[in-house]
């Protein structure tokens, strides 16, 4: 045996070595020549696999460890003697899309009357006439498919047990021992087939005995065996209210719900989930199919919980998911596609693959994507060793960047996994939920949770993933249009807070701090000029982004009213899901001219004009932005040094409120910068400084963000070492949310917004390119001395590798995708090489009074660029 390097013997390179050295007689060379031998010949270092890994099975659904294509996807919960996966289908929704509410209207009287009353600063009166008039009902829910149960049918004490979950390949494993067997499970969604896949493997012939068994929590759902594939058919609910019937008819809501009561307000039942008959018989259908494959031998047989499968060594299930989901304006029970047809085409099509070609397809398809980013933060050797459950537990006591750097990576692992072209937009609970009435309708929270999914998309090259949030966009712009012209009687589109896969764009019900915000077009619209700033699409930018923000730069243009004082505001609207305390001590929610809808507006009109300069087109409403955005209330600094949060310097009702909305343009937006808006950036921070640390899960993403903007990495730090508090296990119990077991954030309870505004804060940390220009390291914690990302997107489709020792950097290279200029900012002078050669030095400038340094570069499509320590 010999060590290679190539395909050469060392022995032989040993002999070519030593007839060189005798015959140049140059010892130095010898030596040279051996040195290089020796280095050549070291074996690379293998990419360290990430992985989240467990000692025991999970208990429940939040210690699982989730899979997903895109499209369908499960819990795993990695039990020895009885395996679990909960299972989803992205499009499984409760309800239908002619059943959403839509008899509301903004009338010319009672908007006088709001606006009378909001100018004589009465404020309670004014929401009671919006409650009464303005508002909707909840829109439909995200519902669970059911559960496939493996059960072990082998007796025999369970030994050496591990489940993990494998980031690097998309894949959960499940290993343990019985009765001197060795067992393995792995499984993984793939987008290319569109199939779950389980292969399990014992290490003796005969050693595998399982059954197989469906269950659904819907009551419909009935399971067959056809064969050898087992079914499970069923129909969700057609009607589902989480709201009970003591508040709907508190609020004399009850003709809002024709499901539930009768024309004269009677209920017509005493529960609010409705099935088949109930319902008329509406409500998707959905199918599974789990069909067995013997690479070898293997026997199986009916039994009556379903199937069993036995005598045999290693047997792969392939799963397929469907619904009769045929689009956002058709009825999935009258016009819907046939789910069981669907589903057999895409087993079908599957089955032919052998399980290593299955495999081989699902990890160069989910690599492709995943491999584009890399974060490497060393922790201590005994560390890594310990399971990821423990490893959180300890976080807050012994910093451990590695942990850190394996929560960033499964956020990146949540987005591939739950948002794929063709798909859903990630939910509240992303791709994954178990419960028939989930918390806030498992939908998508439009004020700040929808949005927050998808801030890391782009910057961590995963644009692909962004996709059908932007399909969602379009397809509510449709229905906002009508809500636009039917509700409001104005131009373009509007949303408000909430929306399912049947597009609701009216307000929900009777929550004075929530449901009034016409205001979502604004911020959805940002999504798709983001995308056009980081890859300069301008084909995207013509056909998909502009008329959307040109729609919502429309309504807002119309919806704007003068406050008396010469500027435009919003004639009533609220700081999501925040109250103050009126001049009279009341609790009050609206007002005219809130922060977040200035800032939101502001923003709007001035892409849309940007937009409308690029492409050369609607001039006259162009030039009716420019002059409306020149009169919009300003931003307002408040009596504690705060930026105010309404119109007036009212106080909070909680001064420690999870939502800090007004902070918009501070972060996701662009308008309050150190270098453009000093004081108001100072009062940015006085307002984060009053608010606190402390918050629940997907705010302290949020706070990790606004942090890393405001350039304070420790203070950054201490968010996340606050976001892994473990929630419902270990020994600690701090207030507030955290992480559950398997790492998905708690609000508590569940919600998947913490973990992508977590990734989504330290790519803010390491890089930053909303200011007009790339900052590298702009808020390093101490605790990552030591460190190196590659991948990262910036705004200009610029590409960043960047290493850094004791906190400075050290070496960055930019690749430049579409030759624009380019503007670096470093804490140390730098200089820019390209190919060897200096082609620019940095200059000091004063920012946050700190001396930064800027270098200033032309770049060339393709080509890639060397920057590093001046004083190296």
């Amino acid at each position: 045996m010999y060590i290679r390097y190539g395909i050469i013997p060392i022995s032989l390179l040993h002999f070519i070595i030593s007839i060189i050295s005798i015959y140049l007689m140059k010892f130095q060379l010898f030596l040279f020549l051996h040195l290089f031998l020796l280095l050549s010949c070291q074996p690379r270092e293998k990419k360290k696999e990430l992985t989240l890994w467990y000692n025991q099975p999970a208990a429940n659904w939040d210690e699982a460890l989730p899979i997903g294509n895109g499209h369908a996807g499960a819990m795993v919960f990695g039990g020895a003697e009885k395996e679990q996966l909960s299972l989803n289908e992205n499009t499984l929704y409760s309800g239908e899309p002619a059943d959403v509410f839509k008899e509301v209207k903004v009338t010319p009287e009672t908007f006088e009357r709001v606006v009378d009353l909001l100018k004589k600063k009465e404020y309670v009166a004014a929401n009671e006439i919006v409650c009464k008039n303005w508002l909707g009902r909840l829109h439909q829910y995200y519902q669970p498919l059911g559960d496939l149960f493996i059960t072990n049918n082998k007796e025999g004490e369970i030994t050496a047990y591990k489940r993990d979950l494998n980031l690097s390949q998309a894949i959960a494993n499940t290993e343990f021992t019985q009765n001197g067997i060795k067992y393995k499970r792995e499984v993984f969604a793939s987008n290319p087939d569109n199939v779950i896949v389980m292969r399990i493997t014992s290490d003796r012939a005969d050693g595998i005995d399982i059954s197989l068994q469906f269950t659904s929590p819907h009551p419909t759902a009935r399971q067959e065996v056809q064969d050898n594939l087992l079914v499970l058919q069923g129909q969700a609910p057609g009607y589902v209210e989480r709201r009970t019937f003591e508040q709907i008819e508190a609020w004399g809501d009850q003709y809002k719900h024709p499901e539930l009561y009768d024309k004269e307000g009677n209920r017509k039942f005493d529960k609010r989930v409705l099935y088949g008959e109930e319902i008329e018989n509406k409500g998707m259908l959905f199918e599974a199919q789990l069909k067995p494959v013997f690479p070898g031998k293997g026997e199986y047989e009916t039994t009556e919980s379903g199937l069993r499968i036995y005598n045999t060594q290693e047997v792969y299930l392939v799963m397929a998911l469907a619904t009769s989901f045929n689009g956002y304006d058709k009825s999935p029970s009258r016009e819907g596609i046939d789910p069981a047809v669907k589903a057999t085409e895409i087993l079908s099509k599957a089955e032919t693959r052998s399980y290593p070609k299955l495999k081989e397809r699902h990890t160069k398809d989910y690599k492709e994507l995943f491999d584009r980013v890399s974060l490497t933060l060393p922790s201590e050797e005994e560390q890594l060793k310990k399971p990821t459950d423990e490893r959180i537990t300890q976080f807050a006591q012994q910093a451990d960047p590695d942990l850190a750097a394996l929560l960033y990576q499964f956020g990146r692992y949540l987005m591939i996994s739950g948002s794929r072209p063709g798909g859903q937009p990630l939910n509240l609970q992303g791709l994954w939920n178990k419960d028939v009435t989930p918390p806030w309708n498992s939908g998508y929270t439009m004020n700040i949770n929808t949005e927050m999914n998808y801030w890391m998309a782009e910057p961590t090259q995963l644009a692909e993933c962004h996709e059908p949030l932007f399909h969602l966009i379009k397809e509510l712009s449709v229905t906002g249009a009508e809500t636009a012209r039917t509700m409001y009687n104005r131009r373009g589109w509007v949303g408000h807070h909430n929306t399912s896969i049947w597009r609701e764009s009216l307000p929900n019900d009777n929550v004075p701090t929530a449901s009034f915000w016409p205001m979502v077009q604004g911020w959805l619209s940002s999504h798709l000029w983001e995308h056009y700033l980081y890859t300069g699409d301008k084909e995207f930018l013509q056909k998909e982004a502009y008329p959307i923000l040109k729609g919502a730069a429309a309504f807002y243009a119309d919806w704007l009213i003068d406050d008396g004082e010469g500027h435009l505001v919003t004639p009533a609207g609220i700081s999501p899901e925040n109250t103050f305390l009126t001049e009279k001590g009341e609790r009050a929610a609206l007002s005219m001219g809130p922060t977040m809808d200035m800032a939101i507006i502001k923003e709007t009109f001035s892409r849309t004009i940007q937009a409308s300069v690029i492409l050369d087109r609607d001039k006259d409403l162009r030039e009716e932005l420019e002059e409306k955005l020149s009169l919009l209330l300003p931003y307002r600094i408040g009596k504690r040094g705060q930026l105010q949060e309404w119109m007036y310097d009212f106080e909070e009702s909680d001064p420690r409120h999870r939502h800090l909305s007004h902070l918009y343009g501070f972060h996701p937006g662009d308008q309050i910068t150190a270098d453009k808006t000093p004081e108001l950036f100072k009062a940015v921070e006085k307002t984060l400084n009053l608010r606190g640390d402390e918050a629940s899960g997907w705010s302290m993403g949020w706070k990790i963000n606004f942090w890393a903007r405001m350039q304070d990495g420790n203070r950054a730090y201490k968010i996340i070492t606050n976001l892994f508090n473990p929630v419902g296990f270990g020994e600690q119990k701090r207030r507030g949310g955290g992480l559950y077991r398997n790492m998905f954030d708690a609000h508590p309870p569940f919600q998947i917004d913490g973990n992508f505004g977590f990734t989504a804060g330290v790519t803010e940390m390491l890089m930053q390119s909303h200011a007009g220009f790339i900052q590298l390291l702009p808020a390093l914690p101490d605790v990552w001395a030591t460190g190196e990302i590659t991948g990262l997107k910036a705004r200009g489709n610029f590409e960043i590798h960047m290493r850094w020792q004791h906190n400075q950097l050290e070496e960055a290279t930019l690749r430049s995708l579409a030759g624009e200029k380019c503007i670096v900012r470093t804490q140390l002078p730098v200089i820019v090489k390209k190919k060897g050669q200096i082609i620019a030095r940095s200059s000091p400038v004063e920012s946050m009074d700190k001396t930064f340094h800027e270098v200033n570069f032309n770049t060339e499509k393709g080509s890639t660029y060397l920057i590093s320590n001046e004083e190296k």
